[in-house]
């Protein structure tokens, strides 16, 4: 194999001579470089975009909810106790969910309204940590009477709203920045928040209920959905607001290892006895996300390995240039007793070297495409796109898949010129000489 490796270099070397065959040649070398290049900028992106997405999401909501199926559930803090101590298990925090209507100067936004317990949501989502600097904090939630400017003007409000009576407890709500600018509030203003479902039930059907409720936070997750959707109230404020007294939607779970999250729900699961209870975790609740994404890099990957195809068949023209122009040397091998198995590794290798050269150059060229990329700011639109900047993920994985990929492709291109310059006959290459 030594010998072979030193003919095929010196063939190699030796195509710099010959002007057309060096034009081919680096050709083939800039085509897969441009391909590999290609793939591997294309597909760090996907990784990048993937990677921010499921950080983004998994920050800002639970890795698994648990949940009644059937009944009321009132027995949730027995429960959350006892989830506690199923290893795997880092936090858990009880919430109060519906849909409501956010409304300030004439504005109005569907939102969704999360009760929590301000003591515990930190143990299970970044929300304490997304507090906007200066807008607020979300212990008001707990208390407004901690905060003396909102108390005082949610107190105010009420007044206003329904003189001549006893004013209502002012209550407080955190919402999105993207929610707040869309509804022209911040820290300190009013909004009316109007549940169709928390009068209760009458004889006509739901009652819907409004309430004054004060802004005394503004959270900023990244996610425009989140963040022009979602609202937060204290636990007990949301029970009272949703007449669910002792009530809660979901034990909110935080796992040690997202990707073990299926083997801890089944031990949760046992814990419980299953049914009535049921847990959802954040591979189900965004399956259709992440598979659209793994599916779309696929495809992405499929595509542009074409253009690593085309820059084979330049490979092919090289090998069989340099077949044409090496008969007489091949001839003088195939006298001196090399037999045709030794000829067509040494043209293999020749094939596999500017495979590896343009390969090599892709890997290169794909490392500073993708550090220019992550320095670049795209005007993207923030309802669609939660970044300004593409999230590049470089991974060994796709660095790897890609150049083996791009070798493979410059092996299987070499096989057709190597096996015609082995059956050259030794008679006919020195025939002329």
């Amino acid at each position: 194999m030594k010998f072979e490796t030193l003919v095929s270099l010196r063939y190699f070397k030796n195509t710099k001579r010959s002007g057309a065959l060096s034009l081919i040649t680096l050709i083939s070398v800039i085509g897969m470089m441009l391909g590999v290049a290609a793939l591997i900028s294309v597909l760090s992106v996907m990784d990048g975009f993937l990677s921010e997405m499921k950080n983004n999401i998994l920050s800002s909501t639970a890795h698994a909810h648990f949940h009644k199926l059937v009944g009321r559930f009132e027995e949730y803090e027995k429960l959350a106790k006892d989830i506690r101590q199923v290893d795997g298990v880092i936090g858990v925090t009880p919430s109060v969910m519906n849909e409501v209507m956010v409304s300030a100067n004439g504005r109005i936004t569907g939102a969704i309204a999360n009760g929590i317990d301000v003591a515990s949501i930190g143990s299970v989502v970044d929300l304490p940590r997304q507090i906007m600097p200066g807008k607020g904090k979300l212990e008001c939630l707990a208390d407004i009477a901690r905060c003396p400017d909102y108390a005082k003007a949610a107190a105010e409000e009420d007044l206003l709203a329904d003189e001549g009576t006893v004013p209502l407890r002012p209550l407080p709500i955190a919402i999105g920045k993207d929610m707040a600018e869309h509804l022209g509030v911040t820290a300190g203003d009013t909004v009316t928040v109007i549940s169709p479902l928390g009068g209760g039930m009458g004889p006509t059907g739901p009652v819907p209920v409004s309430r004054t409720f004060t802004v005394v936070a503004i959270f900023h997750t990244g996610m425009y959905d989140y963040d022009f959707k979602f609202a937060y109230l204290s636990l007990p404020d949301a029970q009272e607001f949703f007449s669910a007294k002792g009530l809660v939607s979901y034990l909110n779970i935080k796992v040690r290892d997202i990707y073990k999250v299926k083997e801890v729900e089944d031990r949760i699961m046992t814990m419980v006895g299953g049914f009535p209870y049921g847990i959802q975790d954040w591979m189900d609740m965004n399956k259709t996300t992440f598979k659209f994404l793994e599916m779309q890099k696929i495809v992405m990957f499929i595509i542009l390995i074409v253009i690593i195809l085309v820059a084979s068949f330049g490979i092919i023209s090289t090998l069989v240039m340099l077949v044409m122009g090496k008969i007489s040397e091949i001839a003088i091998l195939k006298a001196m007793g090399a037999d045709d198995r030794m000829i067509r590794r040494i043209f293999v290798l020749d094939g596999l070297f500017v495979g590896a050269a343009g390969t090599l150059a892709g890997i290169l060229l794909a490392i500073i495409v993708c550090l220019t990329l992550r320095q670049i700011e795209f005007p993207l639109a923030k309802d669609i796109y939660f970044f300004n900047k593409l999230p590049v993920e470089m991974s060994l994985m796709s660095f790897g898949i890609v150049a083996l990929s791009a070798l493979t492709i410059s092996f299987f291109a070499t096989l057709y010129p190597a096996w015609r310059a082995s059956r050259i006959p030794p008679a006919e290459g020195l025939r002329y000489e």
